[in-house]
């Protein structure tokens, strides 16, 4: 009997613990996280609320939140500033990943940068363009959005090629993009000599896109310009989807695409293939696309996110050429006559892989990892030769974050690694009308990119932040010529460090005001650093950079008023020169500096929203104005005996424009009708180093409407149509820099973009 009684008492306490254990797990009835949709950052600070609008639980840091059963209801209601408002469903929830989408209206409140902050209290100059945005145009392309960015340019006449450059940076590539390094999901894009093609994405898929300008080589590696990161469309978070778009315009463009969208709590998946016809604007400029994409999230735990993408892309494209001024003057619409006796074209399938990962080890520790492999072949005939490509890359980038919990000087580190190495297998072969001809070379270039990067932001004081970066940065290029075997070599740039330095304190919501100092380099492109007889060039070294910058951000009249102004000047040392040997061969020098003084606005006012009016949902005007005073400092060419033979100091860089100014507003009514309109007016700009000849300044006027509707509860339908180019302007976007007259013929410059010309579609999507 006594022993037996504490037994009893024992297990008596034992059926006690464990009931009020069971009753505690049936009291906590709903946990979950919550992430911005596109980046799958954590969202700190989310408000989340009942069905009678009481505040009943708030995000913590790494996005978590829990609710017991007697706050939750029915459904809650998720907000945070800069995103749109969501209200959810809770019932047979009980483990939840919140997606939360951007809100157009408030884009200066959304988290950017490393350590997900708002856009005004991040340091530099950092621009985000939403789906919004990017769809303002047919979708066809980019440059419509792109250019309502200070700062920021593409230049596109035709969809073969496109250019894209920042505060000048970039400008004088020939073709595709340098100095700018561009990533898709946190995958590299751009290839590891330096030149990025984004031709192979489907605009219609792209859900964002982050653009950082100046240099940031403290953090991404070489790129003097600046950084785009884009991030392809995720599914709303509840919402699943069936949907099939088409479109048609001037010119014979056509395109239809579909796209599945399932957001759950446990996987994330965006399925989507378009297909892309266009006849084009002038003679011998027919494209043609296929885009396949995959894009899937998954939550296996909630310390892991799992990332994969793929990515295949078949694009078709004739080139027209460059035309000279009388030719264009006369007839917009022909071909460069080389350019169609030879067939000119670009015939590619790019296929891309990645899988990533984002894991919390703990509240103070996290990683982002990245693995991808990036692989193309290309058939690419040209006026001076025919080109067959093989490329394959493979590669990898990982990040650490640390948060040590200081009480004082609160810190967060981030130190990280990238590694990317390229292989290509190039033949080249005289053109003979379009076909192959006697083979005159066959090349093996293996480039090897790394990157190491530390970036630390500490609080000096509550509203003052301290920014240290350092990157160390090393290129190798490696040549095996096996019909010139005499011209194998390797090219090794000496690791280059790149610091970064930066000050910011916010004095109010109307006025946050930053400083940076920051350092970057462009090495040579695979296609630069070689000589006239196909071999390396020893002594052709990185352009290098200094970015000196001041912003001011902020919101007024209770935020409605948003603006981001910089100032900024930029000193470029060992600038890559051009100087044509002949038709088709190019050679490069150090040779230039220049000096980059600029100013930069993006204004955008909230007029009227649904709150203050019975019938407008959103009234915003908002413009861009940019203004770049671009000069040689230091450019003279010279002979073989190194004399002085012309000086450009003091001249205007080639292709910039000293005032672009973009305004435009956009209006969504409640009842489903949009409109908007934009007005480019670009200043003209010297199409030569000796500024001996100008492209004239031209004005530029877009518009758009649309009627979006919600049927019955299953069917969401978008009718909209446009027109481009209204005022019916004469110019032309993307110029051949530099251009050469041979014989006694003018300087092909121009490659006229369209005329006026219209588009209209139709999407319908069935909601499961």
């Amino acid at each position: 009997m006594n022993i037996s009684y504490p037994i009893w008492r024992f297990i008596f306490l034992l059926c006690l613990v464990a009931r009020i254990g069971q009753a505690n797990a049936q009291n906590l009835f709903l946990t979950g996280h919550i992430y911005d949709t596109q980046t799958g950052q954590p969202l700190a600070n989310v408000t989340i609320r009942n069905d009678g609008g009481q505040i009943i639980a708030q995000s913590s840091k790494d996005g978590s939140f829990q609710l017991d059963q007697a706050q939750a209801t029915t459904a809650i209601e998720v907000t945070l500033i800069g995103y749109k408002t969501q209200r959810i469903p809770v019932t047979g929830h009980r483990d939840m990943n919140i997606q939360l989408d951007v809100d157009p209206v408030q884009l200066d409140e959304v988290r950017v940068g490393l350590n997900n902050r708002v856009n005004r209290e991040t340091p530099g100059s950092i621009a985000l363009l939403n789906t919004s945005d990017i769809q303002r145009g047919n979708g066809i392309s980019l440059q419509s959005a792109f250019n309502t960015v200070p700062g920021v340019r593409m230049d596109q006449s035709t969809l073969s090629d496109s250019r894209i450059s920042i505060r000048g940076n970039g400008v004088r590539s020939p073709w595709g993009s340098r100095a700018v390094k561009i990533y898709l999901n946190d995958i590299p894009i751009t290839e590891t000599d330096g030149t990025t093609r984004i031709e192979a994405l489907d605009v219609n898929n792209i859900g964002r896109a982050e653009i950082i300008k100046g240099p940031a080589s403290s953090i991404y590696g070489a790129g003097t310009a600046g950084v785009i990161n884009f991030q392809l469309q995720r599914a709303p978070y509840g919402e699943r989807s069936l949907e099939v778009a088409g479109l048609s315009g001037s010119y014979g463009l056509t395109r239809t695409a579909t796209a599945y969208r399932s957001g759950g709590d446990k996987v994330n998946s965006y399925v989507a293939y378009g297909w892309q016809e266009y006849d084009g604007y002038r003679l011998h400029s027919n494209d043609m696309r296929r885009f396949i994409t995959g894009n899937f999230q998954f939550f296996p735990t909630d310390r892991q996110i799992i990332t994969a993408l793929i990515n295949r892309t078949t694009q078709h494209s004739q080139i027209p050429g460059a035309l000279t001024q009388s030719q264009a003057a006369e007839n917009p619409l022909q071909a460069n006559l080389t350019n169609v006796d030879k067939r000119a074209g670009r015939y590619q399938n790019w296929t891309r892989v990645g899988i990533g990962q984002q894991y919390r080890f703990s509240e103070k520790l996290t990683n982002s990892t990245s693995l991808f492999s990036y692989f193309y072949d290309l058939n690419h005939p040209l006026a001076y030769a025919y080109i067959r490509n093989h490329y394959q890359s493979y590669g990898g980038r990982t990040r650490f974050t640390y948060n040590p919990g200081f009480n004082r000087f609160a810190t967060v580190f981030n130190v990280g690694a990238e590694f990317n190495q390229g292989l290509t297998k190039g033949s080249q072969y005289v053109n003979e009308h379009g076909l192959e001809g006697a083979i005159n070379a066959n090349i093996d270039n293996q480039n090897t990119f790394y990157s190491l990067f530390y970036q630390s932001e500490t609080a000096i004081g509550p509203k003052t932040l301290f920014t240290l970066g350092l990157g160390i940065n090393s290129l190798q290029y490696r040549v095996r010529d096996y019909l010139a075997p005499m011209q194998n070599g390797t090219k090794r740039f000496n690791p280059q460090a790149t610091p970064r330095i930066a000050l910011s304190h916010t004095f109010h919501e109307a006025l946050s005001l930053h400083a940076s100092v920051s350092t970057g380099f462009t090495p040579p492109t695979g296609s630069e650093i070689k000589t006239v007889d196909g071999s390396i060039n020893p002594s052709l070294q990185a352009e290098k950079a200094v970015n000196y910058e001041l912003n001011l951000k902020g919101g007024l009249l209770r935020s409605r008023l948003s603006y981001d102004l910089a100032f900024f000047r930029m000193d470029m040392s060992g600038e890559l020169i051009a100087q044509s040997v002949q038709q088709g061969i190019t050679v490069y020098h150090n040779a230039g500096k220049t000096d980059h003084r600029g100013a930069e606005l993006a204004i955008s006012w909230l007029a009227v929203d649904k709150i203050n009016s019975s019938w407008i949902e959103r009234l915003r005007p908002f413009a861009a104005i940019t203004y770049s005073d671009f000069t040689f400092v230091d450019y003279k060419i010279r002979d073989a005996d190194n004399a002085v033979t012309a000086s450009y100091d003091g001249n205007r860089l080639t292709g910039i424009a000293p005032w672009v100014i973009h305004t435009g507003v956009d209006l969504n009514t409640k009842f489903g009708f949009y409109a908007n309109c934009s007005y480019l007016l670009n200043d003209r700009l010297p199409l030569n180093d000796a500024n001996t000849a100008y492209h004239p300044s031209y004005h530029l006027l877009n518009a758009k409407i649309g009627y979006a509707r919600l049927i019955g509860k299953r069917i969401k339908t978008e009718i909209y149509g446009g027109l481009d180019n209204l005022l019916n302007q004469r110019y032309s976007s993307f110029v051949a820099l530099n251009a050469v007259a041979y014989g006694s013929g003018q300087p092909a410059f121009y490659n006229p973009s369209p005329n006026r010309n219209g588009y209209g579609g139709l999407n319908v999507s069935y909601l499961f």
